[in-house]
């Protein structure tokens, strides 16, 4: 399991013992992280304006957005800590506050929503109302970019592991399956945390629910950062609009 963000799913005061570690955690998964960050930046198109939600400490957020030549920046992070951290990068904003409860506003040509963030909402609801909120900040034509954890990714838990969790989630589907508990080991200190590990399908219900269109989908290797067109290759990296 990643590391994730605080965005409500989890108490904010685990991310704020987390967030001086956060950089340490992000270098651990330098190969797949720059594999979505140049997606990213080869898919987005031209972006005046970016929001980053779930953004951590915000490096990663304003590195993308200064890339993509964006004039107006938006951090949306609900931890404390992480927040100040978000301030200190001098962003256009920083919104304290929970991927679901994201205030109006003005559009935004390009959303980030990466690293599991839906993954570390409570439940299915929290991640719909997300997704919704998300949506209804997205610029006509602008693009919102989602990666999740995968349940079904066959690099991770090996192939015979996977096609059983396949043909039970097809025969007895639950939601809750995916659910996982485990503890970030970081600066001498073992921090208990959760987090959801998502099927395609179950992935694909949702942006159905929330009226958001799947203009390409692919898998990117968690360990290689490889990109794969199958769903089973790899974390979920969906690029979304209307």
């Amino acid at each position: 399991m990643r590391a994730g963000h605080a965005t409500g799913g989890q108490a904010t005061d685990v991310y704020d013992a987390l967030a001086p570690h956060y950089r340490e955690i992000a270098q651990r998964r330098e190969a797949y992280l720059a594999a979505v960050d140049r997606y990213v930046l080869e898919h987005a198109g031209p972006a005046g304006s970016v929001l980053d939600v779930g953004a951590g400490d915000g490096v990663r957020g304003m590195a993308l957005a200064r890339a993509l030549g964006a004039q107006r920046v938006v951090l949306a992070e609900p931890s404390r800590e992480m927040a100040a951290r978000c301030r200190q990068l001098a962003p256009q904003a920083v919104w304290e506050t929970t991927a679901e409860s994201l205030p109006a506003s003005d559009p935004f040509d390009v959303i980030l929503c990466l690293w599991n963030v839906l993954g570390h909402l409570a439940d299915r609801s929290r991640r719909v109302a997300a997704l919704q909120s998300m949506a209804r900040l997205l610029a006509p034509g602008g693009a919102l970019f989602v990666d999740v954890n995968n349940r079904h990714n066959t690099a991770a838990y090996g192939r015979l592991r996977v096609l059983g969790r396949r043909l039970l989630d097809f025969v007895a589907p639950d939601v809750r399956r995916g659910d996982a508990v485990y503890s970030w080991q970081v600066g001498g200190a073992s921090l208990p945390a959760m987090g959801h590990l998502f099927t395609p399908a179950e992935v694909e219900g949702m942006l159905a629910e929330s009226a958001l269109r799947v203009r390409r989908r692919l898998a990117v290797d968690y360990a290689t950062g490889k990109y794969s067109v199958s769903p089973f290759e790899g974390q979920l990296l969906y690029q979304l609009g209307h």
